[in-house]
């Protein structure tokens, strides 16, 4: 479908056009191209030539515009058959054939208006060259008003088609940051409750604590449930919740000591969970005992990363995954920011890296 353009463009179109035809319609047609008889016809002539042209340009951008619109309202679907380069010859030449048929009327009617009306000199006394000269120049801009006509619509239709595209992978990209977050909620609950399981018939008394600190810790997930990103001191302090329930169940097995600068932690943003689900991919994959404890220390780079480091011993037997740890936070983040989140070996360390956001 033609999308028509708006006036304001059509008057700009029209003007610009005149800016390069005027000058070389003058240069062509003038017997005499000294600089003083050309200054001396600046005003009224050129000035008002330039209006009227300008005037009758933008009529002429709006027959292009209408004989565009019924070639593809009365033959819409032969024209997209054709595709856009035969329909748009084809609506050019139909256009050049009837703007050039009335150019012999609009060209009598110019120069009654300027040289009957308005008793303007006209140069030279022979006009055959002027004429052809004037064809011709009429001509070219004939099928450049209709080119430009074509070629503004067509980078409109196209700006139009980016925003919407851009539109589509916008809601796409919420789409899947929608479902990663839901697959960690009930993934947390899961391995929660398999704890409590192994707590309840032990201390019942600990299992009390347990589930205060489990309620507190999944409170955190639901008012957070509709956040792309939270505050770092809230995942922190999550974090310390969380991490008071794998103590309790591991007791002297594994810590986690936190060192992130305080004024970091205030103006930065993380993906909700990422630190539990760091934690929790380090317990799931190393072993870990009285005497050799597991240790997750989370610091701050020079590079706004925020870094998880522990010591890689992994486990003997084969660890049954749900496959969502580790991926699931490389996937969201790369719907939320250009940079990669880096995870390696090094040193005989496991260590991951993840960007802090700033909004």
């Amino acid at each position: 479908m033609v999308k028509k353009l708006h006036t304001q463009r059509k008057g700009m179109m029209a003007a610009s056009l005149m800016l390069l035809f005027l000058p070389l319609g003058i240069y062509v047609t003038a017997e005499d191209r000294s600089w003083s008889l050309l200054a001396e016809r600046f005003f009224p002539d050129y000035v008002v030539q330039f209006v009227v042209s300008t005037i009758i340009t933008y009529w002429w951008i709006l027959l292009a515009e209408w004989i565009q619109f019924q070639l593809h309202r009365h033959g819409g679907v032969w024209l997209e058959q054709l595709g856009p380069l035969w329909s748009n010859m084809i609506a050019g030449t139909v256009f050049f054939v009837v703007s050039m048929t009335g150019f012999a009327l609009v060209l009598l009617f110019t120069e009654w208006l300027f040289y009957n009306a308005m008793q303007m000199n006209y140069p030279q006394t022979d006009l055959r060259h002027a004429s052809r000269a004037m064809n011709g120049l009429y001509a070219t801009l004939s099928l450049c008003v209709y080119v430009l006509i074509a070629n503004t619509q067509s980078i409109d239709q196209m700006e139009e088609v980016k925003l919407k595209t851009e539109q589509l992978e916008k809601e796409n990209l919420l789409s899947q940051y929608g479902a990663l977050k839901s697959q960690v909620n009930p993934h947390f609950l899961f391995n929660s409750l398999s704890i409590l399981s192994s707590l309840v018939k032990k201390d019942p008394d600990l299992s009390e604590q347990f589930i205060e600190r489990l309620s507190r810790a999944y409170r955190y997930i639901l008012e957070q449930r509709d956040s792309d990103v939270v505050p770092l001191t809230q995942e922190i302090e999550f974090l310390q919740a969380y991490t008071f329930l794998l103590q309790t169940r591991f007791e002297h097995k594994f810590n986690v000591r936190i060192d992130v600068n305080n004024d970091l932690a205030a103006v930065s943003k993380i993906p909700a969970l990422t630190l539990q689900l760091l934690v929790e991919n380090a317990v799931k994959h190393n072993r870990m005992s009285e005497k050799e404890p597991l240790e997750i220390v989370i610091t701050h780079t020079a590079d706004s990363m925020l870094e998880v480091r522990n010591l890689f011993r992994p486990r003997g037997e084969k660890v049954e995954s749900t496959g969502i740890g580790l991926q699931n936070i490389i996937n969201r983040y790369a719907l939320l920011t250009d940079r990669p989140v880096w995870a390696c070996e090094q040193d005989d360390a496991f260590v991951v890296r993840v960007p802090l956001l700033t909004n």
